[in-house]
């Protein structure tokens, strides 16, 4: 009889982190469900429980900003059975505006954020992998990570030190048995969206996108998104590691088909002339 994994999911009360949790649960995966807002949060849950009365789910509401997050998160995966998977959801976006107007607090913030606390995590979570011989980390990189994105330096430093932290987390889990990868969810209407909106200064065609998004929703993209995730941990693409995948761009359902996956393909890498 197959073990059910027990997978982690952080900012999981809400947008994308509730479709990611919805998608495991369809993988029949248990779930400890982070998030700091608490009846979100637990309403969350009540729903994935309905959709699949038979997984094991519990919810944390947990602050990440706190120093004693990943240690609090960890203990309580623990006491949960241990985690299989863990997928950093969580994230902020921090200040919009040139890189030397940008107060050195928020700086840091959307730094600690949304690179320090995924790492911390993995850090705390995975021995519990270590200890089943098996596991799965999924870290989400957003705009910015793999090319220049002006006015949202924090963001773009933070998703791209994230995505790089990913890479060699694989390699280092690789003799482990542990696979490590970074999602890029595409564009989608969330509470990023309303900050870009309200900012005094935005690039244009950063703008026309928030717009957009807001005119027309959509839950497409993060559902996409989430069932690339589940692919990655509880699917056909399991084995898959040490890559940066995009749900919109790229042909992630036939990844565990490619033979190049040994190569540099889908990754950060320097390009140069001859």
């Amino acid at each position: 009889m197959m073990t059910r994994k027990l997978a982690v999911v952080t900012g999981a009360s809400r947008g994308l982190g509730r479709h990611i949790a919805t998608a495991l649960a369809a993988k029949g995966c248990d779930l400890v469900l982070v998030g700091r807002d608490k009846p979100r949060l637990l309403a969350a849950g009540r729903d994935i429980s309905d959709l699949n009365p038979k997984l094991r789910l519990s919810c944390l509401d947990c602050d990440l900003s706190l120093t004693d997050a990943p240690a609090l998160v960890a203990a309580h995966v623990k006491s949960a059975g241990g985690a299989d998977i863990l997928v950093n959801n969580a994230a902020i976006q921090g200040p919009i505006g040139k890189a030397w107007e940008t107060p050195g607090d928020e700086f840091d913030d959307v730094l600690r954020l949304n690179f320090l606390v995924p790492a911390a995590l993995c850090r705390a979570v995975i021995p519990q992998m270590m200890a089943k011989k098996a596991g799965w980390v999924v870290n989400i990189s957003g705009g910015g990570a793999t090319s220049p994105r002006p006015m949202f330096s924090a963001y773009a430093a933070a998703k791209t030190a994230l995505v790089r932290f990913s890479e060699t987390l694989a390699a280092e889990g690789a003799p482990i048995g542990l696979r490590v990868n970074s999602v890029a969810p595409g564009a989608f209407n969330s509470g990023m969206t309303d900050a870009m909106l309200a900012a005094a200064e935005i690039p244009q065609k950063e703008l026309e996108t928030a717009q957009m998004l807001k005119r027309g929703g959509n839950d497409e993209v993060p559902a996409r998104a989430a069932e690339l995730i589940a692919y990655l941990v509880a699917g056909e693409g399991r084995d898959v590691t040490g890559k940066l995948i995009s749900a919109v761009w790229d042909d992630w359902r036939n990844l565990h088909k490619r033979s190049d996956l040994s190569t540099d393909i889908f990754t950060l890498r320097r390009i140069a002339d001859g």
